[in-house]
């Protein structure tokens, strides 16, 4: 493979990455709120003197350093996936103002002074740029401009916490007037001193640029206008140039003369050592996000130089980039610029082998060896510098990734290791929700059945006495009686649907091939068929005769045995959920389901105690079975006289018949009943299974005396959803990038 293709596959293998790193970020911000839910929950129990029992072990529980943990781990992962999202690699290039940096970025990518501004005359470079390669383009920048809120918070208010001038502006309006003086404490301090007449400068010349802060973002701009973009001054050298007050960052499209280094972007650094506050911070910014590797460039005086104070600050400033995680000396170069004796500057040749030697004895750690070459010319600036560490990072750049990864990884396995630890603390501090089972002793509970067992029983059997002797089997005799009178007047007022009038047996004759035992026999099945199908109306009577007598087995069962706290419902479906809710086991326990489904799924029909006999009486009205038969030459008349005289004494035979068995659903009651309390409460367990039951269930049924152990459970609940839901997100593979 090419160079080329080396940096190519790299930037392809890392997308993978960036999405891996972005699901870990993501599930870590939902572990951060997990945690803070769970931590807030704790500090709410603490400060409530009711669970204070509680107090001692969530003290124990200790969320603080884990949270900080995650919050710098969210901080480096992004860091991270920016680094892996990246289209191209991207090289820094870091100095003080006059070291050569501009005339290096100048030949590698063959742009000139007016699109990369250097000058002898201080700092020259006011805004940072990277600059990219765009094949056969015409050279062209994008510019993001600060708006107001950004201009006023990351630019303007750090000069006024650090300087002591009161509160920061928080409009333009604010900012554009009078400045506040400079505290005496500061003002005898040159450093502050010097950066307060850097904000001077802002404030001066805030009408030159006032307007780009309204402007959107990103602007495009031509060739011929970067320079007052990116630059302080012209290209004479005058300061006449603010538009970099109002920038965030330029990017830089145009076409490298080297063009096998395609996906490298090169990060152009306004010269430190200027007196801006905030200069410091951006560098370690944007070397932790934006650069893989970095260039120091340095130009040692010909007439005598050494490593100075502001070479180990500015190393140990960019060394804060990505601290321990990468080490700065495995992505970082110096670059000593070469001068010669026509450059004006003098032959430093001598003072970079000084500095080369002398570099060993300095805290400054780099890629070895030093890269000596003149920024200036651009076939050095190609091959001796561009060149060597292209080099370095094809072959070293996956591993360095790898390294940066499984840093990440293990700062990610720590946070797990202690989270878990504080989250096994953390579900039992509150005890567990089964401890409600233990709120009661034995004794207690047994006080507790005993009267209500006494209650069932009595009330079950008071409730079977009344159905067999105080007279409640009469009264259902006398109910049913009552719909059977219902049927007959229903009867009796519907007779007239059926029973035909002279013209309508002579049209009904003229039908049946003009028969009149024809037209008899069809009115006969008219008449049968309509009787039968008001008998059948006896069905809702008895349902509603039954499913009495079942509610008053299950007011027993509510009121006497404080059952109604289970469930909502009545009555009949009062059983119902009872037949369901009854456990299986044990056999005690499976004696009342069974006892409980028999009552419930208990009905009385008409088909079953009454229809067969009903339909022995409808036979008089039944053609082939009929009583009545007509004479040798009957009429209309003599038909609708044995249809008046047939419909009469078969509905009267009917009613008879049933009012003869009129107690049978008495009867039936009576013994479903009684057939439930023999399995319930006269079996040979049926005490113990209700005890079971109670014991079972006593929270719910005696929820006064559990009211407060109730509340408790709740809250343990709550507690071990919070830490389980913590749980969940701080599984392990999930907080991992690496396989």
């Amino acid at each position: 493979m090419t160079r080329s293709d080396k940096i190519s596959h790299i930037i392809k293998k890392r997308k993978p990455l960036a999405e891996k790193i972005k699901k870990v970020k993501e599930n870590l911000g939902k572990l951060n709120l997990a945690i803070h839910l769970l931590e807030r929950k704790r500090k709410e129990l603490l400060q409530q003197s009711n669970y204070s029992k509680w107090d001692e072990s969530l003290q124990e529980i200790d969320f603080s350093n884990s949270l900080l943990r995650i919050g710098k781990e969210q901080e480096a992962l992004e860091k991270l996936r920016l680094r892996f999202e990246r289209p191209t690699l991207n090289l820094g290039v870091v100095g003080m103002a006059r070291q050569g940096k501009s005339r290096l970025l100048q030949s590698l990518t063959g742009l000139s002074a007016n699109e990369i501004p250097d000058g002898d005359k201080g700092h020259c470079t006011g805004a940072r740029s990277i600059i990219y390669h765009r094949p056969q383009v015409a050279t062209y920048g994008m510019v993001w401009y600060h708006t107001e809120e950004s201009f006023l918070k990351q630019v303007i208010r750090p000069y006024f916490e650090k300087l002591s001038l009161g509160e920061a502006p928080t409009t333009i309006e604010e900012f554009a007037q009078t400045l506040p003086s400079l505290p005496d404490e500061h003002a005898r301090n040159p450093i502050s001193d010097a950066q307060y007449r850097y904000l001077q400068k802002y404030h001066n010349n805030f009408s030159e640029y006032r307007d780009l802060l309204r402007k959107e973002s990103p602007h495009q701009i031509g060739q011929n206008d970067i320079r007052q973009y990116v630059a302080q001054d012209d290209i004479q050298g005058n300061r006449n140039y603010f538009n970099y007050l109002a920038i965030q960052r330029v990017n830089l499209f145009c076409e490298y003369p080297n063009t096998d280094v395609a996906d490298i972007a090169l990060v152009d650094m306004p010269g430190l050592g200027d007196t801006g506050i905030g200069a410091e911070e951006e560098l370690i910014r944007i070397l932790g996000e934006e650069v893989d590797t970095v260039m120091f460039v340095r130009l040692p005086k010909s007439s005598g130089d050494d490593w100075l104070k502001y070479d180990i600050e500015l190393y140990s400033t960019a060394k804060q980039a990505l601290l321990d995680r990468l080490p700065i000396n495995k992505w970082s170069f110096v670059i000593l610029n070469r001068t010669e004796a026509s450059s004006g500057k003098g032959d430093n040749l001598q003072q970079c082998d000084y500095l080369v030697e002398r570099l060993e004895h300095t805290p400054i750690k780099v890629v070895e060896p030093v890269i000596v070459a003149n920024c200036a010319n651009k076939e050095e600036a190609n091959t001796k510098i561009l060149d060597r560490v292209l080099d370095y990072l094809a072959q070293n750049i996956e591993l360095l990734d790898n390294e940066y990864s499984s840093f990440c990884d293990r700062e990610l396995l720590l946070i797990h290791k202690e989270i878990n630890t504080q989250l096994n603390n953390a579900r039992y501090a509150l005890g567990t929700p089964a401890s409600v089972a233990d709120a009661i002793t034995p004794s207690e509970f047994r006080r507790l059945f005993r009267p209500i067992w006494q209650l069932l029983t009595s009330g079950l059997e008071d409730l079977l006495r009344d159905l067999r002797e105080s007279g409640e089997k009469e009264r259902i005799k006398k109910l049913f009686s009552d719909k059977i009178q219902g049927v007959k007047k229903n009867c009796q007022e519907s007779k007239q649907e059926v029973i035909p009038t002279l013209e309508e047996i002579e049209e009904m004759r003229n039908i049946k091939e003009g028969s009149y035992e024809n037209a008899y026999n069809a009115f006969l099945n008219k008449c049968r068929t309509h009787l039968s199908k008001q008998f059948l109306k006896i069905d809702d009577g008895l349902e509603e005769l039954i499913g009495g007598v079942k509610a008053a087995v299950a007011d027993v069962l509510i009121d006497a045995g404080k059952l109604g706290s289970l469930s909502e419902a009545r009555g009949s479906e009062f059983l119902k959920f009872m037949t369901e809710f009854l456990p299986e086991s044990p056999d005690s326990l499976k004696q009342l389901k069974e006892g409980f489904k028999l009552l419930s799924e208990f009905h009385i029909s008409y088909r079953n105690l009454f229809q067969h006999r009903i339909r022995e009486q409808l036979d008089d009205i039944t053609p082939d079975r009929k009583s009545l038969n007509l004479a040798p030459n009957p009429t209309a008349e003599e038909i609708l006289d044995k249809l008046n005289l047939l419909y009469d004494k078969v509905k009267s035979r009917c009613i008879e018949e049933l009012e003869e068995f009129s107690s049978e659903p008495g009867d039936a009651a009576f013994g479903i009943v009684e057939e439930f309390v023999d399995q319930v409460l006269r079996s040979k367990d049926a005490e113990d299974g209700w005890q079971d039951f109670y014991e079972k269930e006593r929270a719910q049924i005696w929820a006064s005396e559990f009211a407060r152990e109730r509340k408790l459970n709740i809250i343990r609940k709550d507690w071990l959803n919070l830490v389980e839901q913590a749980a969940v997100s701080n599984q392990l593979d999930s907080m991992v990038i690496l396989n």
